[in-house]
Parts: structure tokens; C-alpha cells; sequence
């Protein structure tokens, strides 16, 4: 069995970004068969609580919470590892941080933790603080990676070589089942989507988001200044689209996204076209004649 669906009891190995604070996009990946998402860091304790029960009170498939570390007060952070605990959340993924602190609390109580890299060496940190899984983060993506510029085609094998028994899963880069096909390759157990998830109509943000990936090409998006540097709209492509400047975090990806479904019609249509392009994949290198290791 798949790693990843294996570890959080999901049909798909497919985890939501940290993409939506309201927990109306993550109760519809968790329908569809993935693992939904509540973005925790601008919620305060309370409202966290509301959120967890609200998705709750709407399904019965498993959710994770995502919090940065580094990007909350200590005391926020301490509250809500608490509530994760109280509520009895399956999962939670830290960025941002080391997670040696809040993964020995919540795998107390049996909360599975998966934290979000963009290095190997973080890969490796994570592993010894004890997480169940590596979510790495390539500079391709929308996410926060830091000064950290490497690509997913020499992330995932290269974190795969040094923890080959850790479920790794690749954030970012994958909109389609040719990405699905081709992490998996590089030795990715499943993946994370954040701006494909985006473009759909269980998204609450605002319009603007979903006309600005519609529209973006390979040149569209660059990664922001600061200490986080998420990958963002450039400002001339954000006033060319909506005739105004707005700073919108999208991965790179976007060039490859041509419209909006639901939630459930992208996933599913995506693992079929990844199993396709799989077989023809297997099928071209057959044609060489090498002969496949027993």
C-alpha cells in the first residue's frame, strides 16, 4: 500500500497546501479522497477550535491543521499544538521552524506530524526530531522556502537517497497527472497541491486568485523578498491581468492550469491521467529492450 494513504487512512496520497484558512476547500479534498487542510497561522486559538469542529460536524474523513512555527508567538503556537491535541486532530504540518518541540507533543497523542522542508539537510533534522513524514518544498512552489532555491528534480531524489524509508511527499510543481507521474519517478510517495487547488470552485478566495492563474504563463510568477520568500505574481503580470497590483502567492505551476472544476472532478481526473502516463511512460522505456530488474 502507498505510504502516504497508508499513513493518514486516505484513498489518494494527496495532501492540501496550507492554501485556505476556512475549511470549506479542505472538507472538499477530504471527500474527494485526500488529506484537507486547515491554515491555522492567522486563525487565534478559538477560531481554530470553531474551524476543527466545523470540519468535523461536515465529514468524517480525515484533516490536517498547518502551522509555521517561526511565523507565530510562542504562546499562540503552545495554544494551538494544545487545541490540536484537545480536538483529537488526525494529522498537523509544521513549517517554518524545527518541529522537534511539537512533533514529541502531538505524537503523544497520536497525531501524526509531517513537516515541510526545502533541503535535504532539513529533511534530515525533521527526520531526527521524529516527524512521520517529509513534505519537500522545491523553489518551484507557492510556499515559503526561505534562501532556499532548489529545484523539485533534485529535491525529491536527493532526500529520498538520504531517508529512504521516510513517506516523502512533493509540494509544488504538480498540476496534472504528467506531474503526479513524474514525482512519483523521482521517488515521491504523493504529493501536495496548493495552487491547483486554488483553481477550483470549492476555493473561497477571491476571484482575483483564479483569474490570475487562468492567465499566467512560465515567466508570470518570482519569488518575493523577505526572510520567507513565497513564490508570488509578479507586479507588472498582477496590473496587466486585473489592471491593479495585487500580491498573490502562486507556484510556478499555474502556467499549466487551464481551468476551474471541483475539487473531486480535479483529483480524480488527475490520478487516471497520471496512471496513464505512467503505463506509456513504462511502455517507451520497454522499447529500448533493457531488460527490467527482477
Amino acid at each position: 500500500m502507498n505510504r502516504i494513504c497508508e499513513l493518514y487512512s486516505v484513498r489518494y496520497p494527496l495532501v492540501m497546501g496550507a492554501v485556505a484558512a476556512l475549511p470549506g476547500l479542505g472538507i472538499a479534498v477530504s471527500n474527494a479522497g485526500g488529506l484537507g487542510t486547515i491554515a491555522a497561522a492567522g486563525a487565534t486559538p478559538e477560531q481554530l477550535r470553531e474551524r476543527i469542529r466545523a470540519f468535523r460536524a461536515a465529514t468524517s474523513r480525515p484533516f490536517a491543521v498547518n502551522f509555521p512555527i517561526a511565523l507565530m508567538p510562542p504562546d499562540q503556537l503552545e495554544a494551538k499544538i494544545a487545541i490540536c491535541v484537545e480536538e483529537r486532530v488526525e494529522a498537523v504540518i509544521t513549517s517554518a521552524g524545527s518541529p522537534k518541540v511539537a512533533a514529541a507533543r502531538l505524537k503523544e497523542h497520536g497525531i501524526r506530524v509531517a513537516h515541510v522542508v526545502a533541503t535535504t539537510y532539513h529533511a534530515q533534522k525533521a527526520a531526527e526530531a521524529g516527524v512521520d513524514a517529509v513534505i519537500a518544498e522545491p523553489v518551484e512552489s507557492g510556499g515559503y522556502r526561505g534562501d532556499n532555491e532548489v529545484s523539485m528534480m533534485v529535491l525529491i531524489p536527493s532526500i529520498r537517497r538520504a531517508l529512504p524509508d521516510m513517506p516523502l511527499v512533493a509540494a509544488g510543481a504538480v498540476a496534472d497527472g504528467h506531474g503526479i507521474a513524474a514525482v512519483f519517478a523521482l521517488g515521491a510517495d504523493g504529493i501536495q497541491l496548493g495552487t491547483r487547488l486554488i483553481a477550483t470552485t470549492d476555493s473561497e478566495l477571491p476571484g482575483h486568485y483564479h483569474k490570475l492563474i487562468l492567465a499566467a504563463n512560465d515567466t508570470s510568477t518570482a519569488s518575493a523578498e523577505g526572510r520567507i520568500r513565497p513564490r508570488v505574481a509578479k507586479p507588472e503580470f498582477s496590473e496587466s491581468v486585473l489592471g491593479e497590483v495585487k500580491r498573490v502567492q502562486m507556484g510556478q505551476v499555474s502556467a499549466l492550469i487551464d481551468d476551474i472544476g471541483s475539487a473531486r472532478e480535479i483529483i480524480d481526473r488527475i490520478f487516471i491521467e497520471a496512471a496513464g502516463v505512467a503505463a506509456r511512460t513504462a511502455a517507451a522505456l520497454d522499447a529500448f529492450g533493457v531488460v527490467t530488474p527482477a
